[in-house]
């Protein structure tokens, strides 16, 4: 079925896709490897690979953003929160990228952007076609600015505009900025709750302009040591001013309101993937 790039999977992946159209090292260390095999056993035995099949597949940004999406699902089903729709409508003929059923018994909506290294680049920059270069090809870090990413993320038109007034809703950024938000969680949280002589504006959660968002969520995924997996982080930061049909479930808050760690070392096809 692939091509000599599957030399540098592993077996569950060997067997369900072809990586003859990516155009990088991925997965490269096989912490990523063994994660990867995790990602695709549990979405074929959930029975939802067909979904992300194709973009697995394709360019390497397809495939990026496929493997976002699969890692927070992953790790939503993971602890106690499971996938219940997939594509679900939202407000304004858009939609999100799935529902999470909850213990209240109350459905989540749940929309995902994952913002890359290239959206911090100048005009300059981008005309001189420093996009297509690696991402830290003669680059430094980048200034620490990250709270802009919060709020271009949710004022985006394909964003708030899809969040209904009658539904708890969550968005989720999952980004490879220069400096990622897993490192800068105070801008994250300025963005939303801080004022506006320190961030140009009162925090988007400081009122109730946004209050059809029931909070906003940081993924992110990496490998420290490699002999331990790939590690996941997740935090959740809950609006107080969402409508009350709006409001993210407690025992979603309560879950990942402090940033929750696991790790996802691997798979062995014959037994469900560990995380811990």
């Amino acid at each position: 079925m692939v091509g000599t790039g599957a030399l540098r999977l592993g077996p569950v992946a060997r067997k369900l896709i072809s990586p003859d159209k990516w155009n990088d090292g991925y997965p490269g260390p096989v912490a990523y490897s063994r994660e990867l095999d995790a990602l695709l056993d549990w979405a074929d035995a959930k029975g939802c690979l067909w979904r992300f099949q194709s973009r697995l597949e394709s360019k390497s940004t397809q495939r990026d953003e496929a493997i976002a999406e699969l890692r927070l699902a992953f790790l939503l089903d993971s602890t106690g929160f499971p996938i219940v729709g997939w594509d679900p409508p939202g407000a304004n003929g858009k939609r999100g990228e799935y529902l999470l059923a909850t213990p209240e018994n109350t459905d989540v909506f749940v929309e995902l952007k994952a913002p890359g290294w290239e959206s911090e680049l100048t005009p300059a920059q981008l005309a001189a076609g420093r996009q297509h270069k690696p991402k830290y090809d003669g680059m430094g870090g980048g200034a620490v600015g990250n709270f802009m990413a919060v709020h271009q993320c949710i004022t985006r038109p394909n964003c708030y505009p899809k969040f209904t007034n009658n539904q708890p809703n969550l968005l989720i950024i999952a980004d490879d900025l220069n400096l990622p938000l897993h490192d800068t969680l105070f801008q994250a949280e300025g963005a939303l709750y801080g004022d506006k002589w320190q961030y140009g504006e009162d925090g988007y959660f400081k009122s109730s302009r946004f209050e059809n968002l029931g909070g906003l969520g940081v993924f992110y995924a990496f490998s420290a040591v490699p002999s331990r997996g790939i590690e996941y982080q997740f935090v959740i930061f809950p609006n107080p001013y969402a409508l009350p049909a709006t409001k993210l479930p407690q025992s979603l808050v309560d879950q990942f309101r402090e940033t929750f760690n696991c790790i996802v070392k691997g798979t062995d096809p014959r037994r469900p993937a560990p995380m811990r």
